[in-house]
C-alpha cells in the first residue's frame, strides 16, 4: 500500500488507539493520559494496572520530565 491508500484512523472509522508514552515507576506497565494542563505545561499519566499517577512537566528544552509519582487517593 502506498501512503495514499492507507486507511484513515480516528476520523470516521472510530476512535484512535491510545498512545502510551512511558512505563509505570511502580510496576512497569504502560501509562495512559489522565489529565493535561496546557497553561502550566503539565500532564498527568495513570498506570493502567496499579493506578499510580505520574506527574510530568516540560523542561526548558521542551521535553517531558517526571516530577513525581504518587498513588491516587480519589477513586473515580
Amino acid at each position: 500500500m502506498t501512503e495514499m491508500e492507507e486507511p484513515v484512523q480516528g476520523t470516521l472509522l472510530g476512535p484512535r488507539p491510545k498512545v502510551h508514552a512511558g512505563k509505570c515507576q511502580n510496576c512497569g506497565y504502560a501509562l495512559e493520559l489522565y489529565e493535561m494542563d496546557v497553561k502550566k505545561s503539565m500532564k498527568v499519566m495513570r498506570c493502567e494496572r496499579c493506578g499510580v499517577l505520574h506527574f510530568y512537566k516540560k523542561d526548558i528544552m521542551g521535553k517531558w520530565r517526571l516530577q513525581r509519582a504518587a498513588k491516587s487517593e480519589l477513586v473515580r
